[in-house]
């Protein structure tokens, strides 16, 4: 057993486990070395031996605690019938079917990928999908409209949004338990866009949906269960985090500290360093990494970040946070 799984389980580990999300790629130069050779990122998404290396790449280079899927959370609307590509300097672009209807077959290479990496190593495989309103989200809105975002412009969308949210669920499940069946050890469910939504719309298209993908993983296998929904009001944290056999939810960086007592005292905590910290200067970087860790000492805690690693993130910086977490 690691200490990730471990921590995962409920148990206060002698030291932090560590992941970072975003670990596989970005600001490894191993990762944009094979980057060039691909003219668009889905390719690399579709290609077994390059989910493989860039998947083991962060635990080859920090001997991290887990080992995440070099993948997207837009593979499910590709699997689902949707067009996806992704453009340098634009991010992803879809072309959305709204007949979402998962073809298994679309994913074939996903699967291999992952039991290429199964192989290969004992570390703990995260697998992954995004929520499923995060899917929608960027399934609905292209770019520019995702970073002008405004309460009107998710309510003008409420019925088709409601139309879809059975569908995209399905297809959620479905990618999930492709990746279970492959071998993954533990599952984060990525809920992006949260912020975007009241109340009202949080327990209908987050919490009602992730309760239904949680329920069908469990019945299928008892791995622990990871719940992100960023950026949300602390009312929505607590109600997620205490989503029946949610057994982790992670922090953004936002979340403040002193209020993790008012969240669910059984589930374990994921977070939340902010990754600009990393571009920071060494002092400032390790006093924040002692206020995560002395905030969570009490509690079973997996130190990551509050959000992605930052391309320009320097191997040093992280090198400096790893040893921090390791000799606490």
């Amino acid at each position: 057993m690691s200490i990730f799984i471990d921590t995962l389980k409920g148990q206060k580990t002698k030291t932090a486990p560590v992941w970072l999300m975003r670990q596989a790629g970005r600001h490894l130069p191993e990762y944009m070395k094979i980057r060039k050779r691909f003219d668009n990122l889905m390719d690399m998404f579709l290609d077994p031996p390059t989910i493989l290396e860039i998947s083991m790449q962060p635990i080859k280079r920090y001997n991290m605690d887990a080992c995440i899927i070099f993948s997207d959370i837009l593979m499910t609307p590709f699997a689902a019938g949707s067009h996806v590509k992704f453009v340098e300097g634009q991010g992803p672009l879809i072309k959305f079917d709204e007949n979402i209807n998962y073809d298994l077959n679309k994913t074939l290479p996903l699967a291999t990928g992952i039991k290429k990496i199964k192989e290969n190593t004992d570390v703990p495989l995260i697998g992954f999908t995004g929520g499923v309103w995060t899917t929608l989200f960027y399934c609905l809105y292209n770019k520019d409209e995702r970073q002008k975002l405004k309460p009107n412009d998710v309510s003008e969308k409420t019925s088709q949004i409601n139309n879809l949210i059975e569908q995209m669920t399905y297809a959620t499940i479905q990618h999930a338990e492709m990746q279970i069946d492959c071998g993954v050890d533990a599952f984060q469910i990525f809920e992006s866009a949260a912020e975007h939504l009241n109340d009202e719309q949080f327990n209908k298209w987050c919490i009602q949906p992730t309760k239904k993908i949680i329920e069908s993983i469990k019945k299928i296998k008892d791995i622990p269960i990871i719940g992100f929904p960023r950026n949300t009001n602390l009312a929505c944290y607590k109600k997620y985090s205490n989503i029946d056999k949610l057994d982790c939810i992670t922090l953004d960086y936002n979340f403040p500290l002193d209020k993790i007592n008012e969240l669910n005292d059984k589930i374990v905590f994921q977070g939340n360093l902010d990754p600009k910290h990393l571009l920071k200067d060494s002092q400032n970087l390790s006093q924040k990494v002692e206020e995560i860790l002395f905030a969570f000492r009490e509690r079973p805690h997996i130190f990551n970040l509050g959000h992605g690693v930052l391309p320009e993130t320097s191997i040093e910086k992280v090198e400096q946070m790893l040893l921090q977490i390791r000799s606490t």
